[in-house]
């Protein structure tokens, strides 16, 4: 009986909690809902056999709907340097673009296509984009889905205290894992690693996540090198990304240019200039 007395207390005491593991795709989908969203700036850097090739600055905000990302309003400011100089197509790529996407419809102003405009037109139409929340950057990590986030949580090696971000304790989520693993959930970049070579899937990207005790993610960092190898040719490419998400759950209403100031690639004298969204070992060799 006395046995009996000392085990009823144990057996009736409720288990401890157990720490609860990081979220932050089912903290995301939480704050899917109308005209709510999110501010983002982003920079990025690609250093090509030790000397920067591209540098990006993008700040803007990203609208939610209720099954995720509805539109977004991203000013980016690219900086090429001296690698496409000498093409006059891209005249003015170095200026600040800023572009509108609504549902899978981007407007953009500003950068190239400012001497393209007809009199009286100021956005181009570019309808079918890929994604409604392309703050850009190459950070190889949409932290928009749900999915993609998962996939990246699972590959977290270590985590530990993340310190303070936009005035929130947060917890630091650190890991890597190869660009094939990330395309299996990422269409934009499987859509990529399709035109660069097959050992471009290999290449390992070490990533970091500070998120907060909301499960929200404060700021997202992301590194990778990769080697270009051929028989007369060895070139490393870094490429870095630091992205902070700040005002979550703020109001954002985003809406298209007014008509009366959209043209579309109908009223451009010639081809629109394809802006390089990707810059390769072999573009820079080839340019030396």
């Amino acid at each position: 009986m006395g046995t009996a007395a000392l085990l009823a207390p144990a057996l009736a005491a409720p288990a401890q909690a157990q720490p609860r593991p990081a979220d932050p795709a089912s903290a995301l989908t939480k704050q899917f809902k109308v005209k709510r969203g999110v501010h983002v700036t982003s920079a990025a850097k690609v250093a090509i056999a030790g000397t920067t090739a591209f540098k990006l600055r993008a700040e803007g905000d990203v609208q939610f709907g209720r099954s995720g990302v509805a539109a977004s309003d991203i000013t980016t400011k690219n900086d090429f340097g001296a690698l496409f100089e000498d093409e006059e197509s891209l005249e003015g790529l170095n200026e600040p673009t800023r572009t509108i996407t609504v549902g899978r419809t981007a407007y953009v102003n500003g950068g190239i296509y400012d001497d393209l405009m007809p009199a009286g037109k100021s956005w181009l139409r570019v309808p079918g984009t890929s994604s409604p929340a392309a703050i850009g950057g190459g950070t190889f990590i949409n932290a928009f889905d749900a999915r993609s986030l998962r996939a990246v949580l699972a590959t977290t090696k270590a985590k530990g205290d993340g310190g303070t971000v936009d005035g929130t304790r947060t917890t630091l989520y650190r890991g890597s894992a190869t660009l094939k693993q990330l395309a299996a959930s990422s269409p934009e970049l499987k859509k990529q690693l399709k035109i660069m070579d097959a050992s471009y899937g290999k290449t390992v990207v070490n990533w970091k996540l500070w998120v907060g005790a909301d499960q929200l993610i404060r700021r997202m960092t992301t590194s990778a090198t990769y080697t270009m190898k051929s028989k007369k040719l060895s070139i490393a490419m870094d490429m870095t990304s630091d992205t902070k998400f700040t005002k979550w759950g703020s109001k954002v209403s985003i809406t298209a240019p007014p008509a009366s100031e959209v043209a579309t690639s109908a009223d451009i004298d010639g081809s629109v200039p394809e802006v390089p969204t990707i810059i390769t070992p072999g573009m820079m060799a080839a340019r030396k």
